[in-house]
């Protein structure tokens, strides 16, 4: 059996089962030589089961019952992890979504580079030169520097960078991209997405992108595969099925992505609820945010201060490393019943300002009151008592749980600390979970056996067992598919129009931040360089950067 002559590579009818249960059905992918394919689909549709499958990166748990993978005259289901050695980094790279676990944290980024090429027959000095091409091929700053640094010391966009150049070094046939743009700010994404093309037109190889970002597949890719359920619901030229899409699904993906909606939407459309949608005026804004009763937060000249890594030569040199200011000099405001959006770029320093409020970094100067009071307190009983006040949802929800625990143990251990009640009742859990859109037998189930989505949403229940007066989500919707994000979004929004909550959210996401946020604040190099109501900055940003920013905005339909 062989591929077509004009396709690098050809799935067909393949089905995969974890435990009996499939999680691809009768998949047919055809990829031509040249073309950049995206899959896009809901979380849970078979996305990365289908991207591991091509470079036999499957779990023991999973088995391909049925179907054929053919590349380069190969039927790669019956090769076995020996011959997909030969593949993988080879003839087929792939550049990873967790860049972070992806990279050996004791290795330097040349050991990594270096360790790639281990099939290559040339001298250190020759693959050290390979390496060096490789980072300026992707644009890296100071490519000899990063040589010797480690990935912690990489930004989250370098990181990035760091896994593509290990993916093209070898200059593959098929190089596969998992989600490769979560979590990067829309300048970067732009950066990365013409870094993509450029580099997959020189080398000349076929892409897969996986994604959820259907504005990535339109800026970036030829073709577009739709999976739902483990099934291709549609799939052919992005421009074909994006404006006229046939299947229902598809149809309801599109509406439920916030980028293709014009009017300003407080509840924001699902996949359950795709033609649902609460529009806000001014007027309704007004008067669910309580301006005359004076901010509920308020940050005066905030400072915050990070020494740059130890390095040899400050030894040598007798030196103290440098202070870089992750904060400098912030001033904002928070009303009751406000959501405020923080926007910038990676290392503007949003993180770090909505840590320091609740002291989870150190504060150079600068004051922060919470209803008048400091929270810049020593006093760990009053720190204490602000932290039940002020909740913080990570932008990393499963990280942020505990493994050992059950969503149960998880909340009851919240709902201890926010009250005298030693014991709190399993109904109080079942109470936190209806309130977040969570069936009651879900107080069983450990992290690892939640979604994305799931995870979140007990995030949301945790931070509010406590019963808080705000609330700080950092990154509430990253990594989420459209359906998810509104889910979440609906939520927050609900909650804040039931108990009159401030909401200060920290995201990339400007799709997101045209309908939710009252206000926005943009960071760069730890300042604030514009902020005003949403509606005015993006109908007429000021800054210079501001301007940049919005112009990186994607949008998921293609022109006409």
């Amino acid at each position: 059996m062989e591929s077509s002559p004009g396709n690098a590579l050809e799935v067909r009818g393949l089905t995969i089962e974890y435990g009996g249960l499939p999680a691809l059905k009768s998949v047919e992918l055809s990829v031509g030589h040249g073309r950049i394919v995206g899959i896009v689909g809901e979380s849970g549709s078979g996305k990365s089961t289908l991207a591991s499958a091509l470079i036999g990166l499957l779990p023991n748990s999973a088995k391909i019952t049925q179907g054929n993978i053919l590349f380069d005259g190969q039927e790669l289901t019956k090769i076995g992890s020996e011959g997909f050695r030969d593949i993988r980094g080879h003839l087929i790279s792939m550049v990873s979504q967790d860049t972070l676990s992806s990279l050996n944290p004791v290795l330097t980024i040349g050991e990594h580079m270096l360790d790639i090429q281990f099939r290559e027959r040339i001298d250190f000095t020759e693959k050290r030169k390979r390496a060096l091409k490789a980072l300026q091929s992707v644009h890296m700053p100071n490519p000899e520097e990063r040589l010797s640094m480690y990935p912690h010391e990489l930004s989250g966009g370098q990181k990035q960078r760091v896994s593509i150049a290990m993916a093209i070094m070898t200059r593959p046939r098929i190089l596969i991209a998992d989600e490769p743009t979560t979590a990067l700010d829309a300048t970067l994404e732009v950066e990365i997405i013409a870094l993509l093309r450029e580099l997959q037109k020189e080398i000349g190889c076929a892409m897969i992108f996986v994604t959820h970002h259907l504005g990535v597949v339109t800026s970036l890719c030829d073709d577009v595969v739709v999976l739902h359920d483990g099934l291709v619901q549609e799939a052919g030229k992005v421009t074909e099925i994006f404006l006229n899409p046939q299947s229902n699904y598809t149809k309801n993906l599109l509406l439920c992505d916030p980028a293709n909606i014009k009017e300003r939407c407080r509840r924001l459309p699902t996949m359950t609820s795709p033609y649902e949608r609460k529009i806000e005026d001014k007027e309704s804004a007004g008067s669910r945010i309580a301006i005359d009763q004076g901010p509920i937060l308020q940050i005066e000249d905030l400072v915050v201060k990070f020494k740059k890594p130890f390095a040899l030569k400050n030894l040598l040199t007798r030196s103290t490393p440098a202070e870089i200011k992750a904060v400098d000099g912030v001033s904002l405001n928070l009303f009751k019943g406000e959501t405020l959006a923080i926007v910038g770029e990676s290392g503007s320093g949003k993180t770090t300002l909505i840590r320091s409020i609740i002291q989870l970094v150190y504060c150079q100067s600068g004051t922060i009151t919470f209803f008048g009071k400091s929270t810049l307190t020593k006093d760990l009983k009053a720190l204490a008592h602000i932290r039940r006040n002020i909740a913080l949802v990570f932008q990393d929800p499963v990280g942020s749980l505990s493994p050992r625990m059950t969503v149960e143990g998880i909340l009851k251990e919240s709902l201890h600390h926010g009250s005298e009640n030693i014991k709190p009742k399993s109904d109080e859990v079942v109470r936190l979970l209806l309130l977040v859109g969570l069936p009651a037998a879900f107080a069983s189930r450990y992290p690892h056996q939640l979604s994305g989505g799931q995870a979140r949403r007990v995030c949301v229940a945790r931070a509010l067992a406590q019963n808080p007066q705000m609330i700080i989500a950092d990154e509430p919707t990253a990594g989420l598919d459209v359906s998810i994000q509104g889910e979440i979004l609906n939520l927050l929004s609900e909650l804040q129009d039931s108990l009159q909550l401030p909401i200060l959210i920290v995201t990339h996401n400007l799709n997101v931040v045209r309908h939710i946020s009252d206000r926005m604040v943009i960071m760069l190099r730890g300042k604030i360089v514009e902020h005003g109501s949403t509606e005015e900055i993006f109908s007429n940003p000021r800054h210079d950067y501001t301007k940049r920013l919005l112009a990186s905005n994607i949008h998921s339909l293609p022109e006409s």
